[in-house]
C-alpha cells in the first residue's frame, strides 16, 4: 500500500502564507508568520487562521496514514481559543491521528507560539474508499493558462544537478498546444493538451538531457501527464493539482517525484529521486522563464 504523499497547497495556504513543515505517518505540521493581514480589530491574530490552520493540520495527519486511492473530508471541528497571538510571531500547528477506523477518523491538535499552547481543537473525519463523484477535484487553471499562453514559445531556464553537484545548468523548454472543440477531455479553456519539450545543456554548451512531458485530462477529468524518454518510451503519471503547482509521481518504481509550480512570473521545476522525499531539497532545481522576443 502506497501512503498519500504532503497534498499540493490550496490557494488560501499560498495567500495567508502557510508553510507545511512536517509530515509522517499520522503527523502533519503547518506554520506561518502573523503578519498584518491576518490581524483582527483587537489587534491579534484572527480565529480564522488557527481554524485554517488546525483544519489543515488535522486533516493532513489523516491523509499522511491513507493509501492514495482514499478520499476524506472534515465532518465536525471543534476549536479552542486559548490565548492571543500577536503580530510577528510564528504559529506552529500539529495535527495527530487519536483513533482511525476504516470510515471514521478521530483527530486533536494544536498551535503554539513557543511553548504557548494558544489554540486548539479536536475533529472527526469521514473516510471514503475512493473520491466520491459529488467531490470535483481542484484545478490548477493558473498554471496551466500560463503554459497555454507560451504556446510556441521557448522558455529558457538556469539551475542545477545538485546530486551530481552541476551547478550553472541551461535548458530550453517548447511549449506545444492542441486546441479544439470537443468538451470531454478539456484540459483548461479551449486547450486539451500541453506538452513541453526540454533540454538541458552543460556549462560548457553540451547537451545532457533531454524529454517531454503532455498534460491532458481522461474522461474522469483527472489530470494525466504523458512522459516521452528521447528513445520513444512511455510512461503514464496521475497529476495532482495544487493552487499554482502540478506534481506527478511517484513513478511506478518508487520515484521520481517532479513538480511545476508557478511563481510570480516563472515556472520552477524540481525533482525528487526517492518517493516521499518532498519535504526535502530537490535534487534537480529549475527555473523558467519566457525567453525574449519570444
Amino acid at each position: 500500500m502506497t501512503l498519500s504523499s504532503p497534498p499540493e497547497p490550496t490557494g488560501m495556504a499560498l495567500a495567508l502564507g502557510i508553510e507545511r513543515t512536517a509530515w509522517s505517518p499520522g503527523h502533519a505540521c503547518l506554520e506561518v508568520t502573523v503578519t498584518a493581514d491576518h490581524l483582527n480589530k483587537g489587534g491579534a491574530a484572527h480565529g480564522g487562521l488557527m481554524t485554517v490552520l488546525l483544519d489543515a493540520a488535522l486533516g493532513g495527519a489523516l491523509v499522511s496514514t491513507l493509501p492514495t486511492t482514499s478520499w476524506c473530508a472534515t465532518t465536525q471541528l471543534t476549536t479552542s481559543f486559548l490565548d492571543a497571538a500577536r503580530l510577528g510571531e510564528r504559529l506552529v500547528a500539529t495535527g495527530r491521528v487519536v483513533r482511525r477506523g476504516r470510515h471514521v477518523a478521530h483527530l486533536s491538535g494544536e498551535v503554539c507560539v513557543g511553548e504557548r499552547v494558544v489554540a486548539s481543537a479536536v475533529g472527526t473525519w469521514a473516510i471514503w474508499d475512493e473520491r466520491p463523484p459529488s467531490m470535483p477535484l481542484r484545478k490548477a487553471d493558473d498554471v496551466l493558462r500560463w503554459l497555454a499562453a507560451a504556446a510556441g514559445a521557448d522558455l529558457v531556464g538556469t539551475g542545477a544537478w545538485h546530486h551530481a553537484g552541476k551547478t550553472g545548468m541551461t535548458g530550453t523548454m517548447h511549449v506545444e498546444v492542441v486546441r479544439g472543440d470537443d468538451d470531454a477531455t478539456v484540459l483548461v479553456d479551449d486547450v486539451h493538451a500541453i506538452t513541453l519539450h526540454e533540454r538541458v545543456f552543460a556549462p560548457n554548451g553540451g547537451l545532457v538531457h533531454e524529454d517531454r512531458c503532455t498534460y491532458r485530462r481522461d474522461a474522469t477529468g483527472g489530470l494525466l501527464v504523458d512522459l516521452q524518454a528521447v528513445d520513444g518510451f512511455v510512461q503514464v503519471v496521475r497529476v495532482e493539482e495544487g493552487a499554482r503547482s502540478l506534481r506527478a509521481g511517484p513513478l511506478p518504481d518508487g520515484g521520481p517525484v517532479w513538480r511545476h509550480a508557478l511563481e510570480g512570473d516563472a515556472l520552477s521545476h524540481h525533482v525528487w529521486f526517492t518517493a516521499g522525499s518532498e519535504q526535502e531539497p530537490p535534487e534537480i532545481e529549475f527555473v523558467y522563464r519566457l525567453g525574449e522576443g519570444s
